[in-house]
């Protein structure tokens, strides 16, 4: 599984995509908006099963199982979704897209992790998906808390992470140009 710092860092690109689109921030934490922090938050939704996991002491039967699913993601998304249209007094099927895309690649991120795959198709079968490319290395939970392998894991997804923002920062200065360009045209 990777690390909150890929997750977070997705979760930040989907909000940082649909931000013109969410109403103001009448809400800051810490002087981030609150919507910022919740949609941040819904990349890392699927791990919580992690809670029981650690309670339990047994990462392999709570973890990485049921939540880990793109089907899992759509009764989950609804509520999300009905909770911030009900908070934000906004369209329900944006807080839907936003709630599904956060889920959902979380999931296919930990497809692309060197581990035992995940349950994408939950309920329908139990099987196992991994993609035969890895792109991440990942938490490796079998070594401990403190492992040094876990510097690698910490440094490859602080490199995705900077390649992600600075990708989003570029398409954003062309797209800032090209709408430039277009409303002098007019």
């Amino acid at each position: 599984m990777p690390s909150p710092i890929a997750h977070l860092t997705v979760g930040y690109a989907i909000y940082r995509h649909y931000k013109n689109r969410l109403p103001e921030p009448r809400i800051q934490f810490w002087k981030l908006p609150l919507q910022m922090i919740a949609v941040t938050g819904l990349s890392m939704l699927p791990d919580l099963d992690v809670i029981p996991a650690l309670l339990f002491r047994d990462m392999q039967r709570f973890h990485n199982n049921y939540s880990h699913s793109f089907l899992f993601a759509i009764p989950v998304a609804f509520v999300v979704a009905g909770i911030f249209h009900r908070v934000y007094r906004s369209n329900f099927w944006l807080w839907f897209l936003i709630s599904f895309i956060s889920y959902d690649l979380h999931v296919f991120m930990d497809a692309l992790t060197a581990e035992r795959g995940v349950m994408i198709f939950w309920p329908l079968t139990d099987a196992r998906f991994a993609s035969p490319v890895k792109i991440f290395y990942g938490l490796q939970w079998g070594l401990g808390w403190f492992s040094l392998w876990h510097l690698w894991t910490i440094f490859t997804e602080a490199l995705f992470g900077l390649v992600v923002i600075v990708a989003m920062n570029y398409f954003d200065k062309r797209r800032n140009r090209a709408n430039t360009l277009i409303s002098t045209e007019k």
